[in-house]
C-alpha cells in the first residue's frame, strides 16, 4: 500500500512517540484516568497512553538484555466512553494498522 493509499485508508491516523505506561487493570472511568495521569505527571512522567500488556514483555526483555519497544493502536480514551466493542475494533481498525505497519517495516528491511 502506498503512502497515499494509506492516508486514504486511515484518514484520522496520527503517530505519536513517547512514554506508554502499563498497568494491571483496565482504566475505564474519567476520574480514574485523571487521577492516574496526575500521579504520573507529578512523578515526572509525561505519559501518552496506558496499556495493560507491555510491562510484562518489557520486564522479560530487560531480564534477558533484549531491546524492547511497543507500538500500540489506541482502542479507547480510558474514560467514561471506554465501552468499545473490542472484537470489532480488532477486526476493523487494529488489524488494518498492524498489517500496514508490518508491511512497511518488512519493506524497509528488504530495501536496506
Amino acid at each position: 500500500m502506498s503512502t497515499e493509499q494509506a492516508s486514504l485508508a486511515f484518514p484520522g491516523a496520527r503517530v505519536h512517540q513517547g512514554l506508554i505506561a502499563s498497568g494491571d487493570r483496565f482504566v475505564c472511568g474519567a476520574g480514574e484516568s485523571r487521577t492516574l495521569r496526575t500521579a504520573l505527571a507529578d512523578a515526572g512522567h509525561a505519559v501518552l497512553a496506558v496499556e495493560m500488556e507491555g510491562a510484562a514483555v518489557a520486564q522479560v526483555c530487560l531480564d534477558y538484555g533484549v531491546p524492547f519497544a511497543a507500538v500500540r493502536t489506541i482502542s479507547d480514551r480510558a474514560d467514561d466512553s471506554a465501552h468499545v466493542d473490542f472484537p470489532s475494533f480488532v477486526e476493523k481498525v487494529a488489524s488494518r494498522y498492524a498489517h500496514l505497519m508490518m508491511e512497511r517495516f518488512l519493506n524497509t528491511l528488504l530495501i536496506t
